[in-house]
């Protein structure tokens, strides 16, 4: 009996050397990779470089120097600050406003078994697990000049497109829509998968009812599958400086400088640490724009959990 309990006891704790040492690893990576990261990026946001002494030693002091650098460019009608800023909304107004309800409406019609419905749920999901580099350059291909859409124009219209990548009022609005174009699967997808819970009773129901397809959708399957909703608007929210689109994958749509007004937050942040070698003012960047989405975002999660109809099935 003393052995059974020996082994029993042995075994317990392998048991649990086993599962710690894999928690372990998760901790440190969430230190090492997450914490210290942006604990680092926080200090650095308020080092200001002045230059290096006699024995070439960098110098820095402790200021708000960045922020007062940052502010000064929002003045700027031409800076690459307030280009990325106003292109960033953009992309994130696209997002809620368009992306969003266009994937509520194809999920509800693929929902309703239309026909073809299995073909049409594989095209729209195809740009999720597909390379984005393959559907920018496919995408970059149909537009170029002389390619099929410009063909199609000259010769339907007699008008020669401009490169639509290269032009300033062209470039940002052609990222755009691409975004649109194969931006619908995942939100599709999670919609799709709320909506197949929903009990049959209910929606035979409103049938016999003789209520609208818009009625349903409305009254019936908004109401319902609403948690699932308010998640995919949320965690819009918290992009929301975040939404830059695939710029640097269209890089000739702009210069590392940002050329054709295509600057966005992420990509100038990029463009300033990769290429520049600047990283106490892309810190500060980050840094206020956290500070200023998060209430955002904490305000957006009041706001849907107050008008959820909490229905429950």
């Amino acid at each position: 009996m003393r052995n059974v309990n020996k082994r029993a006891t042995s075994f317990k704790r392998n048991k649990y050397i086993f599962v710690y040492s894999f928690l372990a690893f998760a901790v440190v990576q969430f230190i090492v990779f997450y914490a210290v990261v942006n604990f680092n990026s926080i200090l650095l946001a308020f080092k200001e470089y002045k230059g290096v002494d006699d024995a070439y030693n960098e110098i820095y002091v402790w200021s708000f120097g960045n922020f007062a650098r940052m502010f000064r460019e929002f003045q700027s009608p031409n800076s690459d600050l307030l280009t990325g800023f106003l292109n960033t909304l953009k992309y994130f107004g696209i997002n809620v406003v368009l992306m969003i309800p266009l994937s509520l409406f194809v999920a509800y019609f693929l929902y309703k078994k239309i026909a073809g419905y299995k073909a049409f749920r594989v095209v729209f999901f195809l740009p999720s697990i597909i390379s984005a580099v393959v559907y920018v350059t496919i995408f970059k291909n149909i537009i170029s000049t002389f390619g099929p859409v410009y063909t199609i124009v000259e010769k339907l219209f007699g008008y020669e497109m401009p490169p639509l990548l290269n032009t300033d009022g062209t470039a940002t609005p052609t990222i755009i829509f691409y975004t649109v174009w194969t931006g619908l699967g995942i939100n599709m997808i999670l919609y799709q998968g709320a909506m197949n819970r929903l009990p049959a009773e209910i929606i035979e129901a409103g049938r016999m009812d003789g209520i609208t397809w818009l009625r349903e959708l409305w009254s019936v399957v908004i109401p319902i599958i609403w948690p699932t909703l308010s998640m995919t608007v949320i965690i819009a929210f918290t992009g929301l400086f975040n939404s830059g689109g695939p710029v640097l994958l269209f890089s000739e749509a702009g210069s590392i400088l940002g050329r054709n007004k295509t600057m966005t937050l992420p990509f100038l942040i990029y463009t300033l640490t990769w290429y520049g070698k600047v990283y106490e003012y892309p810190a500060a960047i980050g840094v206020f724009f956290t500070l200023i989405s998060l209430p955002i975002v904490l305000g957006i999660r009041k706001l849907m959990s107050k008008i959820d109809p909490e229905v429950e099935y």
